[in-house]
């Protein structure tokens, strides 16, 4: 259950209890509501729920990284509520002047960890160079061949790998990863819906 209070979406983690509050106004939340129906085929009825298989339609599916990123939006669920599908898109809102430090940092650490966990294909706690070579593949096997794949990733391990442990672990993605501001980097703007003809 979602409740929309102060400007903010507040998702309950029990009963009574607010958690994970996320910048969003009310035409921000009709907009994912309706792009959460359109991912159902927008049937008159709305969906209570979606199935990974409702986003593999127009060029969503061309989106090389598609079942790497609904593998993190689904977790171990084989369906998500419009919240799980609304608090997941927050964590990339690019965020406005009067967002807080606090939720800034909220924000940075859940990107952080949402983006490790789509490099760790077998959800071991620790990125591999199978792992990598999986994520680079994804990504560019249509402009590099073998090779040069196996270059970038040998490159990215040597300078992850602060535990020079021939893995990365979180602590070392977060320091890569540190000369970038993750408030700021990897943001989605949620538009906001203006009528009933908005696509």
């Amino acid at each position: 259950m979602f409740v929309f209070k102060e400007g903010h979406l507040l998702s309950l983690s029990a009963p009574g209890r607010y958690a994970h509050p996320q910048e969003k106004n009310s035409t921000q939340i009709k907009y994912l509501y309706i792009r959460f129906n359109q991912f159902s085929g927008g049937g008159k009825d709305p969906p209570s729920q979606l199935h990974k298989y409702n986003f593999y339609s127009g060029l969503l599916q061309l989106n090389p990284l598609l079942p790497t990123i609904l593998n993190s939006m689904f977790g171990d669920k084989v369906t998500i509520s419009f919240l799980d599908f609304a608090l997941f898109l927050s964590t990339f809102q690019a965020h406005s002047l009067k967002t807080s430090t606090e939720l800034k940092n909220t924000n940075k650490d859940k990107k952080l960890q949402l983006l490790f966990n789509m490099y760790d294909h077998n959800k071991d706690g620790r990125i591999t160079k199978y792992d990598l070579v999986i994520v680079v593949h994804k990504l560019f096997s249509n402009l590099l061949d073998h090779v040069q794949i196996m270059r970038i990733v040998e490159t990215m391990m040597k300078e992850m790998d602060h535990s020079d442990s021939n893995q990365i672990l979180f602590d070392d993605f977060c320091k890569a990863l540190d000369v970038f501001d993750m408030t700021e980097k990897v943001v989605t703007w949620i538009p906001e819906f203006h009528g009933r003809n908005q696509r």
